[in-house]
């Protein structure tokens, strides 16, 4: 076995400090031992050398009633550490800049421009964060086959990118850091940092033009060979079904994505959509909420295959919760019940206490993902020598 070395324990020490503190909220360095289970010395050390970077703070004493030296708090700080959080869709893409804590600073939606337009629509909207506030390093979000380990994203059909070199580019066109990451494990990375969520073994389910999943197990994302862990999407749920992408029949993004969802709605009225461009799950979403029949059946008929898709999911991995996320999440209402009898016909008697949610956190919830992840990579890989 290949020993760890001495850089990679104090990158290790650094992110189980900069975590206990963003999750408890401002500490002594005796609780932070207590807490990580490091040694008194070593808390102070990586503490001491945090705070010469000026990434931790000291935040006055604790309140105890003891008789002896009260301890000094330590917190992290935020505002002087400004992040982009970029998520890129295939129909919409997300830009905000986050202070690392959660903390929206600036936010903005738009529909996503394709191919060679969307590179110049990237860039063109981190100039403009990058013009207004002081960015220390850029985490993004994309669909698709990434490789964290060297930034780059090898795949991504729905959005037409191929061996796109994000870190280099980044580097390159605005001399930050760039960290990049699949989108749904980005949504899992926030819902592990956030507070309201405890669960240890989770899924997120991510539902937009396409379906993935961000597995965490014990606390921790749970990549896979080659980091394609994930895929939900092109589980085949239906044998009989539609042609992928992917170049099978009958995947789960064929019968229960936002495009599937429109698919559903045309063939069952007989009707095609119109609108300009990509029609998406949300026309479909209005018309059910007027009370059309088609439109109710449409998505109906997606939360059938959901349901397989989930059981399979939860039969394979036991989590103690699914979370459901991504835009076809926001038509919950009428996906809930067929999604839900559906799961219950094809789950294992043992996971029947597995519970499935909506998740709480709004549409932003990507991109602060991909924020936080490019604060935690940048205190790791440019703060400790």
């Amino acid at each position: 076995m290949k020993k760890a070395s001495l850089s990679s324990l104090k990158e290790n020490n650094a992110a189980l400090i900069f975590q206990s503190l963003r999750i408890n909220g401002p500490m002594t360095r005796a609780e932070i031992a207590r807490e990580t289970r490091l040694m008194p010395s070593t808390v102070s050390y990586i503490t001491n050398l945090l705070i010469h970077k000026k990434v931790l703070k000291e935040v006055g004493s604790e309140d105890v009633s003891r008789v002896g030296k009260k301890g000094i708090l330590l917190d992290i700080n935020y505002d002087d550490f400004l992040f982009i959080g970029y998520d890129v869709g295939s129909a919409y893409s997300r830009v905000i800049v986050s202070n690392g804590k959660g903390d929206i600073l600036y936010s903005k939606r738009f529909v996503s421009e394709k191919n060679d337009k969307l590179l110049k629509q990237i860039y063109e909207n981190i100039k403009i964060v990058k013009n207004k506030f002081n960015i220390i390093g850029i985490g993004m979000a994309f669909p698709g086959y990434i490789d964290p380990e060297n930034g780059v994203v090898i795949r991504s059909h729905n959005i037409d990118i191929s061996n796109f070199e994000v870190k280099k580019v980044m580097k390159k066109e605005f001399n930050l850091p760039a960290y990049v990451d699949h989108n749904t494990i980005m949504m899992a990375r926030n819902l592990i940092s956030n507070n309201s969520h405890k669960e240890k073994d989770f899924c997120v389910i991510n539902i937009g033009p396409g379906i993935g999943v961000g597995i965490v197990s014990n606390g921790e994302i749970l990549r896979g060979y080659k980091n394609a862990a994930g895929e939900l999407g092109h589980v085949t749920v239906n044998p009989e079904g539609r042609r992928c992408n992917c170049g099978k029949k009958g995947c789960l993004e064929t019968e229960s994505s936002s495009k599937a969802i429109v698919r559903n709605y045309e063939e069952i009225s007989g009707k095609n959509l119109e609108c300009e461009g990509s029609c998406e799950s949300k026309l479909v979403y209005e018309l059910a909420k007027k009370g059309d029949e088609n439109a109710i059946k449409a998505f109906e008929r997606a939360g059938k295959y959901l349901g397989i898709g989930i059981a399979t999911l939860v039969n394979i991995l036991n989590p103690e919760k699914v979370y459901i996320a991504g835009g076809v999440s926001n038509g919950w209402e009428f996906l809930k019940d067929s999604t839900e009898q559906s799961y219950n016909q094809n789950i294992f008697y043992a996971n029947k206490d597995v519970t499935v949610e909506v998740s709480s956190i709004g549409e932003y919830l990507t991109a602060c993902g991909a924020a936080t992840y490019a604060f935690e990579k940048y205190v790791r890989e440019e703060l400790i020598p």
